[in-house]
């Protein structure tokens, strides 16, 4: 597929990538919705080969058809896509293949919900190029949803060459009695033992790639799904990274979903990609080899299903080199539909490509089509491939006169020099023009659940002041009104619930259900009208970004905390709690860490990037106080606040 056909994949939304590429760029279509709610193996024609990309994605797009019953699948199950190799054949003349997983997904709990115009999750397959080439046996068995499955190779030159692909432990089609298929976590580490891997001259970097996800419950403490366990690579004799494979799923984009779709998951989340890990070895060769291992603590109950690769590189091509990764607001990509639609400062991701280390870039961004735009430079230390999330100064929303928009940005000038692949430099998405309401003068009613010390609210201006929030220690299913009367300008409403189940959730009905809407007061019947109502079912967080009569202007947003260095905290000074703003983060487990003025550090607490964060400072004195964001004994941010009693 050429670029004229892409470019119109863009502008229906499917692709929301730029490609300014120095030839074309290829879309291979494979799968699609035609083929119906069925396991499907076909061959396609790939790329021969003898072109060099720079990227290569998978998009996996699901809906589902609501002339069936159920709409989709109700369950949540594990689904594959793989390359099939053919190695030969069985006793009855049926071909063997050798199996190379290339995505996992779990599919939703479908029971009520709505994927009618589909979602896209992207894979990236650039490491899979090695066997992306001529025919290719493509097989994928989920038969919950419809699926279309498109791969999009981007021509360009790479940030190293791919030398070769090594499958290194694979669980599909392993199968113990009296367990489900794939590792027991409890022999585990009898079979992922110490590899050692001779390299090339030309293998100058390696990368260990890994999914693993835990299955199987009911016995024990509910290993592998549910338990908490601690994952470890080795390489080189040493710890490269060790973390827990508990992964939160009450934050889910997609949602609500029909079943237990808050409950944490080791390692997955219904209606999620499988979480692929990704652990540069370079460091870890010793001469001409590699040696590395992958560990988990053992349990009696439960499997591991665990596809691990090694991938070889060329050398890094060049030394300052920096793409445009992510936008996150203001977009309609549905994978960022808990954060928008969005008036307050865009926030977009960047990545270091480069050798040296990204310490300074350039970014502009505003609106495709728009007279003006804006600048931002950034200032930062990212490694190769870091990136880092950064908020920007807000964009005029008031010249947007249509409800849609382009939004754009993109990021020149790594470390002052000029960026040898502008390729990868700039990213577009189509974004929903945030609401405006008519009234200054707002009520909102907040009705609790029976743990009502669970769910708090507030609502902040665009520079982070918070003008109103809950009362301090609300009492069970008891309705909470608030009159607000507002300036002209943007506001963000946010929810958080530290039971990561909402306001309702159908599996815990001893909670019972609380409601959350926003009103105004019908000045013709002098009753309360509806503005919006949230889905009390929201997991662990929801919010509302609105403007009253008009946006507030760039010029009066906040400075941006884009550097991962200034942790914003609210208010300021403090009585009896502290907010401290963790969007900026990736969603990551984060202790924040809290000192006197003289350096003492008096207490710490666990907290989580990409949201808001409280913490309790009821027994502090008068003074000046810092807090310290720290993984792994990394410092990731820090700020000042002050408490006044």
């Amino acid at each position: 597929m050429k670029k004229s056909l892409l470019s119109a994949f863009l502008l229906l939304g499917l692709i929301n990538f730029t490609f300014a590429n120095p030839g074309d760029t290829t879309v291979v279509q494979t799968f699609t919705f035609a083929d119906g709610r069925q396991s499907r193996q076909n061959t396609f024609a790939f790329p021969d080969g003898s072109k060099t990309y720079s990227k290569v994605l998978m998009y996996y797009t699901l809906k589902c058809d609501n002339t069936q019953n159920p709409a989709c699948g109700e369950w949540d199950y594990d689904v594959f896509t793989d390359v099939l190799k053919p190695i030969g054949v069985d006793e009855t003349n049926e071909p063997i293949y050798d199996v190379w997983r290339i995505g996992a997904y779990i599919t939703p709990y479908g029971i009520g919900l709505d994927m009618s115009t589909g979602w896209t999750w992207i894979y990236d397959a650039t490491d899979f190029l090695p066997i992306l080439k001529n025919n290719v046996i493509l097989r994928d068995n989920n038969g919950q949803e419809l699926l279309d499955l498109k791969f999009v190779f981007i021509e360009g030159e790479p940030v190293r060459d791919v030398v070769d692909i090594k499958k290194v432990w694979s669980s599909e089609g392993y199968s113990v009695s009296g367990y489900w298929q794939g590792y027991p976590i409890c022999q585990f580490d009898d079979i992922v033992k110490d590899t050692t891997f001779a390299l090339n001259a030309n293998e100058k970097q390696v990368k260990l790639r890994t999914t693993v996800t835990g299955h199987d419950f009911g016995t024990g403490n509910n290993c592998g799904e549910f338990c908490k366990n601690i994952q470890k690579v080795r390489a080189g004799g040493q710890v490269v990274k060790q973390w827990n494979i508990i992964q939160s799923c009450s934050d889910n984009p997609l949602y609500p979903q029909g079943g237990t779709w808050i409950y944490d998951r080791a390692g997955w989340c219904p209606g999620m990609e499988a979480k692929t890990n990704e652990f540069e070895l370079t460091p870890y060769i010793q001469g001409s080899s590699i040696t590395f291992d992958y560990d988990v603590t053992s349990d009696p109950y439960g499997v591991y299903r665990a596809y691990i690769y090694l991938v070889t590189y060329g050398d890094i091509k060049h030394a300052d080199d920096a793409e445009a990764t992510l936008i996150i607001t203001p977009t309609d990509n549905k994978l960022q539909t808990r954060f928008n639609p969005s008036c307050f400062g865009p926030r977009v991701v960047i990545k270091n490509l480069g050798s040296n280390p990204l310490k300074s870039a350039q970014i502009h961004y505003g609106f495709v089509g728009a007279s003006e735009f804006y600048t931002y430079s950034w200032n930062g230390n990212a490694g190769f491939l870091q990136t880092d999330t950064i908020t920007l100064p807000a964009v005029d929303w008031n010249k947007v006169e249509t409800g849609k928009a382009t939004f754009y940005f993109e990021v020149l000038n790594p470390n002052g020099v000029t960026d040898p692949t502008p390729y990868n430099n700039r990213l577009t998405a189509v974004c929903s023009k945030p609401v405006v309401f008519g009234y200054n003068d707002l009520i909102f009613d907040f009705k609790t659940n029976k743990k009502p010390k669970e769910t708090t609210w507030q609502l902040t201006n665009i520079y982070g002041e918070v003008l109103y929030k809950n009362e301090d220690n609300m009492s069970a299913s008891i309705l909470y009104t608030t009159e607000m009367s507002l300036q002209d300008g943007s506001y963000r409403l946010y929810i958080y619930d530290t039971g990561n189940n909402g306001l309702s959730f159908w599996a815990n009905s001893a909670d019972g259900s609380g409601s959350a809407i926003l009103n105004v007061i019908d000045t013709i019947t002098g009753q309360f009208k509806a503005l919006y109502r949230f889905n009390g079912d929201f997991g662990k967080f929801i919010q509302l970004e609105f403007a009253i009569n008009k946006f507030s202007k760039s010029d009066q947003n906040i400075t941006s905390q884009s550097s991962g260095k200034d942790i914003y905290c609210y208010p300021n000074p403090a009585k009896n709690e502290i907010n401290i703003d963790l969007l900026h983060l990736k969603k990551d487990n984060f202790v924040a860490e809290i000192c006197d003025f003289t350096g003492k550090k008096l207490f710490e607490r666990p907290v989580e990037g990409g949201f808001y964060n409280a913490i309790s400072i009821e027994f502090l004195t008068d003074g000046i106080y810092f807090i310290s964001i720290k993984s792994d004994k990394k410092q990731m941010g820090r700020g000042k606040f002050i408490v006044a009693k």
